[in-house]
């Protein structure tokens, strides 16, 4: 059954977004989102996960005391029930988890051409083992929650185990104007997905397809951010992707702004091109990154917390358009 789940977890407070200068000017308003794929595969696969789960949440319990956790987190790969104590504990109002292993797609006004290309096993219906492993955790309040999970023709070799999908919602930030579309994704993965080159690449480009197409259905004057884990470090798989979704990179943004800073212990090489972390944010100069870096970097009990780092981005949001409001 297609579900969609928006869930009040824990009440909590949000500390403000706006502050106000001292000629009563309104300061812009910043937006701290972070991208981060946890690893959390379901036992049998790993089965000494909790403790590495339960010391991320308490990263983010620890932030939040201090006032400066993410507002939004996009989490990936969290297919094991035990992430729920990042979920559930760490003072997130709102959260809306991806498609579960038998969901396929809650599109709204969405339409999705059928496809009739059977998956490499030849199987019409492939079996999922897991769910999407997608969640948005959010302070302020999402609404026109979409998901899509891509079908047996988009997916390739292990991969097709997990309902690997995107998700989409619109964010209410507080002080803003116009919701903010924010958008969690996780593509096929390359030499992990043990099947040949040419048909991972061509099930990574049918995912972007169905990414770009849904792009392209929502309204083109909405502040938009991405992000997720989408498996692009690969040349030739970063260029098809760029030329079929209309957004900007965050991290070239970022690097040719003035204003825009980058963490002390964050190489570029891990913001731009060496990692398949990414956000990309409309180009319309209303998402203007101001800060960004990879954390997450500790190891707990000599094992790391994640085989991938997250990726946090702050974006200070410039007022719309009139057209937009």
């Amino acid at each position: 059954m297609i579900r969609r789940l928006i869930l009040l977890l824990t009440a909590c407070v949000v500390a403000p977004t706006t502050a106000f200068a001292t000629d009563n000017t309104p300061a812009p308003v910043v937006l701290r989102v972070l991208s981060y794929n946890i690893n959390a595969l379901p036992p049998p696969l790993k089965k000494s996960g909790e403790p590495l789960y339960a010391r991320i949440a308490a990263i983010l319990q620890d932030r939040r005391r201090a006032g400066t956790a993410p507002h939004v987190v996009l989490l990936q790969e969290a297919f094991d029930k035990r992430v729920s104590v990042i979920t559930d504990t760490t003072g997130y109002a709102y959260a809306m988890k991806g498609p579960g292993r038998r969901d396929r797609s809650k599109t709204g006004e969405a339409h999705w051409a059928p496809q009739t290309r059977k998956s490499y096993q030849f199987q019409k219906n492939p079996q999922k083992f897991t769910g999407s492993g997608l969640y948005i955790l959010s302070d302020f309040p999402l609404s026109d929650g979409q998901y899509k999970a891509f079908d047996s023709a988009a997916c390739a070799g292990i991969d097709c185990l997990s309902n690997k999908a995107f998700q989409y919602a619109a964010l209410s930030v507080p002080g803003y104007e116009v919701p903010v579309g924010i958008l969690n994704a996780h593509l096929n993965s390359l030499n992990s997905a043990k099947a040949p080159s040419k048909t991972v690449f061509r099930a990574h480009q049918r995912q972007t397809d169905l990414l770009a197409g849904f792009i392209g259905s929502l309204d083109p004057r909405q502040p938009l951010l991405i992000g997720g884990d989408f498996n692009t470090k690969q040349p030739q798989r970063y260029a098809y992707f760029r030329d079929a979704i209309p957004l900007e990179d965050t991290a070239e943004v970022c690097l040719t702004l003035a204003i825009c800073h980058i963490g002390a212990d964050t190489p570029e090489a891990m913001l731009l091109y060496g990692t398949n972390d990414k956000q990309f944010a409309r180009p319309s100069a209303r998402l203007q990154p101001i800060f960004m870096e990879r954390n997450f970097s500790e190891e707990f009990d000599g094992k790391p917390l994640s085989d991938h780092l997250g990726l946090e981005v702050h974006y200070r949001l410039l007022p719309p358009p009139d057209s937009a409001r």
